[in-house]
């Protein structure tokens, strides 16, 4: 798949005046989607949880996570987030995508709205 950038505005669900656009790299093997730390803490999002992540060369690292609410061309969501440590490339997971009813498209480069799946039993 080509890799590919977004532009997504990011806020603090408890202060939505508190918001800042960022250019994440669509990531859909990452499970949740890594901001980097001086950016959440510009927008005094604090962690709530620490988490192990596996890496594809079999390494295990922590990183605390916490929630923020995402925009993406008009859709919007509560999304985890992890902080990302310097050095660390920003991107937006596969959560974060299914939050947002949103696929990708790799050949054209871009984002494609989805309708969400529900189950029903009548």
């Amino acid at each position: 798949m080509g890799l590919f950038e977004v532009k997504v505005k990011l806020a603090n669900m408890s202060s939505l005046g508190r918001s800042e656009e960022v250019s994440l790299l669509v990531d859909t093997g990452a499970t949740i989607s890594r901001i980097p730390r001086s950016t959440l803490q510009k927008l005094d999002i604090k962690p709530i949880s620490t988490l192990p992540f596996s890496l594809a060369d079999g390494r295990t690292l922590e990183r605390e996570t916490s929630a923020v609410l995402l925009t993406i061309d008009g859709r919007k969501g509560a999304v985890p987030v992890a902080f990302g440590e310097p050095g660390e490339e920003s991107v937006l997971g596969a959560t974060a995508l299914e939050t947002l009813g949103l696929r990708v498209d790799p050949v054209g480069q871009k984002l494609l709205p989805r309708n969400l799946l529900a189950l029903l039993r009548i």
